[in-house]
């Protein structure tokens, strides 16, 4: 892998877990989704003089990746509602690699070394590690949303890479995806409460600027990457992310941060140091 396609990617990673923390500071994590797809509605708009109009053939595929990013938002305002940012995010986050290596293998034909399979399995291991479950404490239901949440991820992951290595047309893609699923989550949020959306526009605006420049600049990386290497690798990286959402939780929201989570870190470390070197 090129030096530059690991390290955008881990550039990635920290992006998407500095917009998701900004999710949880909400009070309502469906207000402060609208928020950060505001800003990112505005900049596709302002991006889409600049990149061809879709071809026929992306249309349908566009539809479908709308409905599987609407699902995943959905579910992770859910998780976030009922769980804490330290469990969920890295059940929601570490799940996803795992389906997108089956279903990479089953569907699409790729092919990977055992040390690339090696390094997937050790990054999800770590990050399951870091969701530290207590023993004869039952699940909540954030958990349940959470790992529902991974499989969206893992579907729309599949089909906008497949997009973008297969179809092309990448930066066309992006810029009109980001503007069309921005639309569909505003609308979402301000039908919600649209007095409480109103208002927050103005209180939380440091909200939809941060959170929307550092998810439209984490997606876009991922999915340049997605075109240089096999999904499921790119997929794999972009989980690493959790290890910058353990450090939110423990400074931004004052959850503890114990001896499993230095284990999953040396666990996801191994996996990025094998990933790196094939």
């Amino acid at each position: 892998m090129a030096i530059e396609v690991f390290f955008a990617v881990l550039l990635a990673a920290a992006l998407h877990a500095g917009w998701n923390s900004l999710v949880k500071i909400n009070a309502e994590p469906i207000i402060a989704m609208g928020l950060i797809m505001v800003c990112i509605s505005i900049v596709a708009l302002a991006f889409i003089p600049f990149v061809a109009f879709p071809p026929d053939q992306m249309w349908p595929w566009l539809l479908v990746t709308l409905v599987l990013h609407f699902g995943y938002k959905v579910f992770l305002v859910k998780a976030y509602a009922q769980g804490d940012f330290g469990q969920v995010y890295p059940i929601a986050r570490g799940s996803g690699p795992l389906w997108v290596l089956l279903a990479s293998l089953v569907f699409l034909g790729a092919e990977f070394t055992q040390v690339q399979v090696i390094g997937i399995l050790l990054i999800t291991g770590g990050v399951a590690i870091l969701s530290h479950f207590k023993r004869g404490k039952p699940l909540s239901a954030g958990f349940y949303y959470a790992l529902v949440t991974g499989l969206w991820i893992a579907s729309y992951t599949i089909v906008d890479g497949y997009v973008v290595s297969q179809i092309g047309h990448l930066h066309s893609f992006v810029v009109w995806m980001f503007f069309l699923d921005g639309i569909v989550a505003i609308i979402w949020a301000y039908r919600y409460n649209p007095k409480v959306f109103v208002a927050s526009l103005t209180q939380h605006w440091f909200v939809a600027v941060g959170g929307g420049a550092m998810s439209m600049a984490s997606y876009w990386i991922c999915l340049w990457a997605m075109t240089q290497v096999p999904i499921a690798i790119v997929a794999a990286l972009r989980e690493t992310s959790v290890l910058f959402g353990a450090l939110l939780s423990t400074y931004m929201f004052k959850e503890s941060l114990g001896r499993s989570r230095w284990i999953s870190v040396a666990f996801i470390c191994s996996g990025l140091v094998l990933i790196k070197l094939v």
